[in-house]
């Protein structure tokens, strides 16, 4: 191998030294010392490989502003944890919840000795909400609910479907054994009413329930509880119930009486049970109605004594 052997090496014309094409000027085995300037210009993508010695890095990095940063990749952060402040204004069009078929796409978990997991919605305000909170783990729950495919409608319920599958929306009865109760109302009236019509009234008593039938073919039992009086001697006091408009006792005397002889003040206990078949699923108002004949009044909580009235639905 020739060698040549130089202090200085100097370009005939010119300031550039240039190696012939298809030559090839090695120094790999050299040590090259080029001047601070040699590496001003030097571009961040030419270094492929290696590791930047600490050294080079000031104790402090320079302040950069977050337009620095706008391209910035999410996988370029492989260690370390984002603060919390740098997560806020996190919106719903940012994020993209992704349930798989063994995944779920958001899990609330809960605290060990603490709590179990829950949700919170919030009011508009989000000074108060509702929570959603997971059974306990002594439960061993391991369920899902599948949600109806359309809201149910005015006094229905939501429950399980017959095959244990999904929740639905339906009426209490279509879930009841035919003579189950399915509801009851009451109402109760403690002032002392009196009438002296001859034709039927309320005297105006608040003995009164609305009720709505969930099936036409449901039943409502009344059970109506009161004292009664009347004060002429000879005379009745004649006691019935109505379905809106309809007496559904004898059209005359009603359901039951009470007679007042020999000028005995005498307080008879009324009671008063009937099975109604009103076929309807529209709301009926049952009342206690009372009429005097022979003259005088006939009277209804006596003394102020407690009245009442029970309205029970019986599925058919």
């Amino acid at each position: 191998m020739s060698k040549i052997k130089v202090n200085q090496i100097e370009a005939a014309t010119g300031s550039t030294i240039t190696v012939p094409s298809g030559q090839t000027l090695d120094i790999s085995s050299a040590t090259v010392s080029l001047p601070a300037t040699a590496l001003s210009t030097l571009n961040a993508t030419n270094l492929t490989s290696g590791t930047v010695p600490d050294a080079r890095f000031p104790a402090t990095l320079p302040a950069s502003s977050g337009a620095n940063l706008t391209n910035l990749n999410a996988s370029n952060l492989s260690s370390g944890t984002v603060p919390n402040a740098r997560l806020s204004g996190i919106t719903r069009d940012k994020l993209d919840l992704i349930s798989t078929a063994s995944d779920a796409s958001l899990v609330a978990k809960g605290t060990a000795g603490v709590t179990d997991g829950y949700i919170q919605l919030n009011c508009e305000q989000n000074s108060h909400g509702i929570k959603i909170k997971s059974p306990t783990h002594a439960s061993g729950a391991n369920y899902t609910l599948v949600m109806p495919p359309s809201l149910g409608t005015s006094e229905q319920v939501l429950r399980m479907n017959s095959g244990a599958t999904a929740l639905e929306f339906g009426t209490i009865s279509s879930g009841a054994n035919a003579g189950e109760v399915i509801q009851v109302l009451s109402a109760t009236d403690s002032t002392q009413r009196g009438t002296t019509s001859a034709s039927f009234v309320t005297g105006g008593n608040d003995l009164t329930v609305t009720i709505t039938p969930s099936s036409a073919s449901n039943k409502i039992l009344i059970i109506v509880s009161s004292t009664v009086f009347g004060n002429v001697n000879g005379t009745y006091v004649y006691y019935t119930i109505y379905r809106d408009a309809t007496n559904l006792g004898q059209a005359s005397n009603g359901m039951t009486l009470a007679y007042y002889e020999n000028s005995a003040t005498i307080m008879v206990p009324l009671s008063m049970t009937y099975l109604d078949s009103p076929n309807t699923t529209s709301a009926i108002t049952y009342q206690v109605y009372m009429k005097k004949a022979g003259g005088g009044t006939g009277y209804l909580n006596v003394n102020d004594c407690k009245g009442s009235i029970t309205c029970l639905e019986i599925k058919g």
